[in-house]
């Protein structure tokens, strides 16, 4: 399955069960971690987390994890699941993200999120509102002191969309931003002459375009959020070189967990420039 919750979950984010989570991330509920990992490898128990979490308020509402080809790999394999407090249908709600492995791959995170319903579209916060910790000895028991602090980051993160709301950007902002947002991902063609994938003038102006009614508004959070669904999704005209020639395709989706946070931060962390 494709790990590119970001973009293609389009459906409405209600309580998982537990049975749902098991089906959707099977390796959250591996109680022992990978064979290959060191003896000096503090375990951190995905659904001891998931407990301390509920016992704060925060429900699962999503969950997905890396696909693999190597059936022995599926049960420890990196693994995400966001969590919600308030269920209730507005334009948007913070989230709280829990990334981990049981492979050794990467350290616990929280992240911070937004889910704005209006496209059944999820966000992660900058890297100003995430707290990790390691798998090296002994930090487990630090964990419920992680979900309290980002407890205390959603109102921020919250406050930090409502600002963005109220900031209103001209046309040539509205460009601004979206350089930024695609030099993410790619290069300008105009700047760059290696091989690959570049953005160019067109690419922008179809970045930027409003796929439905409620992207129509000028603000500096709709914008944001229009970009940040053009640039991870599918089917932006960008300019592909490569030996035999230059000609225009359409971007692929991106579809890898690590690459979809660091886009995702990176969008982030502009908009929250252009706001302040």
């Amino acid at each position: 399955m494709p790990y590119d919750l970001m973009i293609t979950d389009k459906t409405p984010r209600t309580i998982l069960s537990q049975a749902d989570l098991f089906d959707k991330c099977p390796a959250a509920f591996t109680p022992s971690p990978a064979p290959k990992t060191s003896k000096n490898y503090d375990f951190v128990d995905t659904m001891q987390a998931v407990e301390i979490l509920q016992d704060h308020g925060f429900k699962p509402v999503y969950a997905a994890q890396r696909p693999s080809r190597k059936s022995a790999n599926i049960p420890f394999a990196s693994h995400l699941i966001a969590f919600a407090q308030d269920l209730e249908d507005k334009q948007h709600r913070p989230e709280i993200l829990l990334w981990n492995s049981h492979d050794a791959s990467q350290s616990l995170r929280l992240l911070s999120g937004l889910y704005r319903f209006a496209c059944d579209n999820g966000i992660v916060c900058g890297e100003g509102l995430q707290a990790k910790l390691r798998h090296d000895g002994g930090q487990t028991a630090g964990f419920e002191k992680l979900v309290k602090e980002q407890a205390q980051n959603m109102p921020l993160a919250m406050a930090h969309a409502d600002l963005m709301k109220a900031t209103k950007l001209d046309i040539k902002q509205q460009q601004d931003l979206a350089r930024q947002a695609l030099d993410l991902r790619w290069q300008n063609v105009d700047q760059d002459e290696s091989l690959g994938a570049f953005w160019d003038s067109v690419t922008m102006i179809h970045a930027n375009h409003p796929k439905r009614i409620e992207d129509a508004s000028q603000d500096l959070w709709t914008v944001y959020n229009r970009l940040q669904e053009s640039i991870l999704g599918a089917g932006l005209p960008i300019i592909s070189r490569n030996a035999k020639g230059i000609k225009t395709r359409s971007a692929r989706a991106v579809t890898g967990l690590k690459e979809i946070v660091r886009l995702n931060q990176g969008l982030w962390d502009i908009a929250e420039q252009a706001a302040a």
